[in-house]
């Protein structure tokens, strides 16, 4: 069964879903299932899973998935407490730091100046294959079952 893929503008077009002015935590969306972004990826369900698992906030490892503003390694914002996958996307749950970046971060999430998010990521070479579509201006999209955050 083919499935059906909406298209949307920019790579970062994901909800914040809550931000709990008590304990600097926000509820967000870091990427949605079966879309087409604006780099022409479609993101399956499940693609997460290894990297959360091996960099996850529960996982045991030292290097865990970033809480970055503009992708930036020098600009930590906070640490994201749940990394998980739904029906829906893949959904965070990160607490803000009280550094002035993190403070800075705050005040722009409740004043909803920040109001989206963008995901860093590494294709998995055999977990990415080009589909074609006619139908779309792209001429097609990439498929993927699996990256690395």
């Amino acid at each position: 069964m083919k499935k059906i893929l909406k298209s949307y503008e920019t790579k970062g077009a994901f909800e914040i879903k809550d931000v709990n002015t008590e304990d600097r935590t926000v509820v967000m969306y870091l990427s949605k299932f079966d879309n087409i972004d604006s780099d022409t990826d479609v993101i399956r369900n499940g693609a997460f899973a290894k990297s959360i698992m091996e960099h996850g906030p529960k996982s045991s490892s030292n290097r865990k998935i970033a809480f970055l503003r503009y992708h930036d390694w020098e600009k930590p914002i906070g640490k994201f407490l749940e990394l998980t996958e739904d029906a829906y996307g893949l959904r965070g749950v990160a607490q803000l730091g009280t550094s002035t970046l993190g403070e800075d971060a705050f005040k722009d999430y409740s004043e909803g100046i920040i109001r989206e998010h963008s995901i860093g990521f590494r294709y998995v070479s055999d977990k990415i294959k080009w589909v074609e579509d006619l139908n779309l201006q792209s001429g097609g999209y990439y498929d993927i079952t699996e990256v690395k955050l």
